[in-house]
């Protein structure tokens, strides 16, 4: 990999976390009354985040989603240490980028993101939030996580996933149509 690369590596990975934290943060501030436990929210708008930071940086959007991760939890989420937080910050960061490359494979994506459609966008935030979810419950439920139910705590997160990427993907779409319209209006 030559230095430029690398570079933009390393501002993708920077840039994926800074944005990941900062939508955590926004949560955090304004919907941690969705909360059922530290962790797990009945809506999550950071999941659409992740989303979007995957569909655009790849991999080194999932990096980026992963350090971010780890930080969040060392602060926020005390009961997550060792092993269980390095595999909390790999189903955050990897649980996205699975299912990019999942979808990919399957032929529901095109590596350049052509035709991406409100279908298609539906169905990774649907596959996404399902990955996200039981990645998260088996890794806190086989390592231990005090007060981990993996049957009760597997249905808000699900939930808290997809509306929250679906929000967010929804809500960004209906900016960008509108930003667009004005654009037209003026020229």
């Amino acid at each position: 990999m030559n230095y430029r690369k690398a570079l933009e590596a390393a501002a993708l990975v920077l840039t994926s976390a800074f944005l990941y934290w900062g939508g955590y943060e926004l949560q955090r501030l304004l919907l941690e009354f969705t909360e059922h436990i530290p962790g797990v929210n009945w809506f999550y708008l950071p999941s659409g985040l992740r989303v979007i930071i995957v569909l655009i940086a790849g991999i080194y959007g999932a990096a980026g989603i992963a350090i971010s991760t780890v930080a969040i939890d060392l602060l926020y989420v005390p009961d997550l240490k060792g092993i269980l937080l390095l595999l909390t910050a790999v189903a955050s960061g990897g649980s996205a980028y699975l299912t990019l490359v999942i979808l990919r494979i399957t032929g529901g994506l095109t590596k350049n993101l052509r035709g991406l459609t409100t279908q298609k966008l539906l169905k990774f935030s649907f596959a996404y939030a399902v990955i996200n979810t039981l990645l998260h419950q088996v890794f806190w439920w086989t390592s231990g996580r005090e007060n981990s139910l993996l049957m009760v705590d597997v249905w808000p997160m699900f939930v808290g996933d997809l509306t929250g990427a679906v929000v967010l993907l929804f809500s960004l779409g209906i900016c960008m149509r509108y930003l667009r319209d004005m654009g037209r209006e003026k020229g």
